[in-house]
């Protein structure tokens, strides 16, 4: 399932687990299942998804439009719509949508889990904690690490270190390779004062092929804490080179090292 970090949103949204709905299939399809409509619809979507992930927002607006205007039972294409709106920052329509979608199927747990994170990045915590609480026990074939570590991730928006702990810390025993687990629990230990720890778990993002400009900028900032120039510099260089056009550059360059 493809993993979506969506650039346009807060700077903690960067660490989240995000996910797209898989192609729009409940069973195994074969060639006669499908009407030339319900083609169509799945063009259509894919074609938003991939404009999505590129941050192509207006194209892939106006290709999930068309997909449900093909097919207006699609709980995938409102999905995609609402991250999509996500990503616009038009909160109102990213909610609608989200709900949408949840109405026509009230159990998705990669639904629940946007949605959930959504509500946390507009500050309605409770709300956002609920929801990613009920995504953590829906069945899903990938289990129940993307919402845990959402869910550590809202706690730790929330400023409750504890609860943050305890979720980001399950989602660790499912994935320890997981580089949104691995990222927020670096961050974790770094508001913690608990630098060593936290260039621990920020060091398996950067020396993967996971690597980011939110771990690199989270490590060259450990780094400093450290008093580590020389690892510092070298974080610093990979995020000049690798993600020029990064918020996280912007931060850097205007020496804003402690938001």
């Amino acid at each position: 399932m493809t993993r979506l970090i969506v650039a346009a949103l807060s700077g903690l949204m960067m660490l989240s687990a995000c996910t797209l709905p898989p192609p729009p299939s409940q069973d195994i399809k074969t060639a006669s299942d499908q009407t030339a409509a319900s083609r169509r619809a799945a063009i259509r979507l894919q074609l938003a998804t991939q404009y999505l992930d590129a941050r192509q927002y207006p194209v892939a607006l106006d290709e999930v439009k068309q997909a449900i205007a093909i097919d207006p039972t699609s709980v995938d294409a409102y999905h995609v719509r609402a991250l999509i709106y996500m990503g616009m920052n038009e909160n109102a329509l990213a909610e609608d949508s989200f709900r949408t979608a949840l109405s026509m199927r009230a159990n998705d747990p990669d639904v629940l889990n946007n949605y959930g994170w959504f509500l946390c990045l507009t500050n309605r915590f409770a709300d956002g904690k609920a929801t990613l609480q009920r995504a953590v026990q829906a069945p899903s074939a990938n289990g129940p690490v993307k919402p845990l570590t959402n869910l550590g991730a809202c706690e730790l928006r929330n400023g409750d270190m504890v609860a943050a702990e305890k979720n980001l810390q399950a989602a660790y025993g499912y994935d320890r390779s997981d580089p949104s687990v691995n990222t927020n629990l670096a961050l974790l230990n770094y508001k913690r004062g608990n630098f060593a720890q936290a260039q621990e778990y920020a060091g398996k993002v950067n020396n993967s092929r996971f690597v980011s400009a939110q771990s690199l900028w989270l490590g060259a900032r450990i780094a400093r804490r450290q008093g580590d120039s020389a690892t510092q510099n070298a974080l610093l260089s990979q995020l000049r080179n690798r993600f020029p056009d990064s918020r996280e550059l912007t931060a850097y360059e205007r020496g804003a090292w402690d938001e």
